[in-house]
């Protein structure tokens, strides 16, 4: 008889891929997990993890046309993807490039110039050039109308639930400061701090729902805080810790606060 759990049904693949994104008229690189080719293309970014990403097919995180190849590849292959403006970032829209006063950029304390990133509402948008006291700017996304080239190779396809609860904590907590993890019985249980517990609900209720899809429980819970005092006392030696008790316990006989009681004296002889 199945069990519950294995009623759920996979509709998610997690697959780890490395891939280097390229603008075919120029030839350009504007994208790229191998460390050695974004330092060629001048594209390093130190804050930057590379040697290859965890991806989840059907969560858009890549182009459609790249996505619908990985599909069909094994481990250890590589493809070539040539992607048309259609289906990568769009045509380029007239209607997006805007001709703005500058006084709009001053009273916001801002001194426009060429190359200067922007953001309006939900759009960011690129300073073409600034004359006669106005400013032009390109609201399309920097690769619309281009063609493009992806070059993509499918290190392995994640499986096993320990291995998929494993790749989910570091694609969505491993930068989360003091966030834990415990995997048991092919479930993740996710401890957040209590300070940002609160902030992080919308997206673990996606990852909650993620898990669901891949056929693993996710629970969260509110990590405690430690007190101020404590946190303090982290990291000292019982040398340390018992003089500072040394110390407290005087202040609380009344050993040191001695120009308090002399302040008293002083007011009763007037």
């Amino acid at each position: 008889m199945e069990t519950e759990k294995e009623k759920i049904k996979m509709n998610k693949k997690m697959v780890k891929i490395n891939f280097t994104g390229r603008e075919l008229t120029t030839q350009s690189i504007f994208d790229t997990t191998i460390e050695k080719e974004a330092k060629e293309a001048e594209i390093f970014d130190e804050k930057r993890k590379y040697g290859g990403i965890t991806v989840i097919l059907g969560e858009k995180e890549m182009l459609p046309l790249v996505e619908k190849e990985l599909e069909t590849m094994k481990n250890g292959e590589e493809r070539v993807v040539k992607i048309g403006p259609k289906d990568g970032f769009g045509e380029r829209k007239t209607d997006l490039v805007r001709v703005m006063p500058i006084l709009d950029f001053q009273k916001q304390k801002l001194n426009p110039f060429p190359g200067m990133l922007i953001r309006a509402e939900q759009y960011i948008g690129k300073v073409q050039s600034v004359s006669g006291g106005r400013v032009r700017v390109d609201f399309n996304h920097p690769l619309a109308g281009r063609e493009l080239e992806y070059r993509i190779k499918l290190e392995e396809e994640v499986k096993g639930k320990e291995k998929i609860c494993e790749e989910i904590f570091e694609k969505y907590y491993s930068m989360v400061p003091g966030a834990k993890k415990e995997i048991k019985d092919e479930s993740l249980y996710i401890t957040i701090p209590s300070p940002l517990y609160k902030n992080l609900e919308g997206v673990n209720k996606s990852v909650e729902t993620l898990g669901k899809e891949m056929g693993i429980k996710i629970s969260f819970a509110e990590g405690k805080e430690k007190p101020a005092e404590a946190k303090k006392d982290e990291g000292k030696t019982k040398k340390e810790k018992a003089s500072e008790k040394k110390s407290r316990n005087k202040k609380l006989l009344g050993k040191e606060p001695k120009k308090e009681k002399k302040a008293e004296e002083e007011k009763g002889e007037k």
